[in-house]
């Protein structure tokens, strides 16, 4: 696949943004209905596991597809057509404005009030695919993407729906013998496939656990040990690993990561209720949140770039070009008077005194943190990265 393929003589493709084992994540243009998208596609190859994930994408596609939560990718979209004489299967979701979880932990453990609140929104998707009959299978950061958008009504959402257990068989895939799920994430009855809705609530600790501290729970280096981390071994301290975090949240912890699911939670809902209770106890009806961070450019010469300088460093956060959005044949062509083809235009400007450090490179980045977009409710600031050219 490459920019400017058109799926099915309608899904233009746009920028890869994603790929993994299943095949490549693109943005995506709808012209039908005048939409952004994000088309995850699979090539087949005619193999037996090629087979199961076609299956895969068309189970995504109905148990998802029927899920309305602001904490669930919502799913458009799912079919196959032929490219370059090869079978090509491929799933239409929203496009989300965000970053997996996983990527965002890359930078370190969160705030108590951010891992609260991304807890909060993975437990409210868990209740109502629970209600739905249907368990997830497979949390973990990667398949949670941490949104942008402040304004939005959730501050993150759950993606990846196509190993869900369901009680309809024609809904489940479960094969014999076969390990599904990510072992990092997996309670102790999963391993041997006697899994329930509760499974979903220990994989929820788990990923809380690692939002907290930066790592999960259980680390072992194979398959077998972590398997019998999870059935035998008490989970690490939190406190111990985090001593800022409340005694209420390290109790929730504790509870989620059960080995016996009885001693859990016994559903979603009463997951969500207590961490509801958390947030409220320690910050009120609003939580504090971080700010969004930004991107942007110095020019430096190259003595600036070798020993060091403070130099002004005007911040031009970015936004979608209004007059390429329902267009992108304007910004393909370079036809946008506004945003001159890039598709963005300016949303605000500052202007800081930087200090940067001697030794830089063409193009290196430099994260300066609480450059970025204020906090809400007392949230620290986002961070502002600035990639650096060199002028010789």
């Amino acid at each position: 696949m490459q920019a400017g393929t058109v799926l099915d003589g309608r899904y233009k493709l746009v920028e890869r943004i994603g790929a993994g084992g299943f095949g490549q994540v693109w943005e995506a243009y709808d012209p039908k209905v005048d939409r952004w998208v994000a088309v995850k596609v699979l090539t087949a190859d005619g193999s037996p596991d090629g087979s199961r994930q076609v299956a895969r994408f068309a189970r995504e596609a109905a148990v998802a597809g029927g899920l309305s939560h602001p904490s669930i990718v919502t799913v458009h979209d799912f079919g196959s057509t032929v490219h370059d004489d090869r079978q090509v299967a491929y799933l239409v979701m929203e496009l989300i404005d965000g970053d997996p979880l996983s990527t965002v932990l890359q930078d370190g453990p969160l705030g108590r009030a951010e891992a609260l609140d991304i807890a909060y929104c993975v437990a409210d998707a868990l209740a109502a695919a629970h209600d739905a009959g249907l368990v997830h299978r497979d949390i973990k950061p990667a398949n949670i993407v941490v949104l942008d958008d402040e304004s939005a009504a959730s501050t993150a959402k759950v993606v990846d729906f196509g190993i869900t257990k369901s009680s309809e068989p024609k809904h489940d895939i479960t094969t014999t013998g076969v390990l599904i799920g990510t072992p990092a994430y997996m309670a102790p009855e999963a391993f041997s496939g006697e899994l329930d809705h509760r499974s979903d609530l220990y994989a929820l600790g788990c990923v809380l656990h690692e939002a907290l501290t930066g790592a999960p729970p259980f680390t072992g280096a194979t398959l077998w040990n972590l398997a019998h981390q999870h059935a035998t071994q008490p989970p690490p301290d939190l406190r111990a690993l985090r001593p800022d975090v409340y005694p209420e949240l390290e109790d929730l912890v504790a509870r989620l990561l059960a080995k016996n699911p009885d001693d859990r939670p016994q559903d979603a809902d009463q997951a969500r209720t207590a961490l509801n209770e958390i947030g409220e106890r320690y910050y009120g009806r609003h939580a504090p949140r971080r700010g969004k961070d930004y991107n942007t450019d110095v020019t430096l010469s190259r003595e600036e770039a070798r020993h060091g300088a403070t130099v002004p460093l005007r911040q031009n956060a970015r936004s979608t070009c209004p007059d390429c959005a329902g267009d992108p044949r304007r910004q393909d062509n370079g036809w946008c008077s506004l945003c001159r083809g890039t598709g963005l235009v300016p949303k605000r400007v500052q202007e800081h005194q930087v200090r940067f450090p001697a030794g830089l490179r063409e193009g290196q980045c430099v994260r300066l943190r609480g450059l970025g977009e204020r906090g809400t409710n007392g949230g620290e600031n986002g961070d502002l990265y600035v990639t650096v050219h060199i002028v010789h």
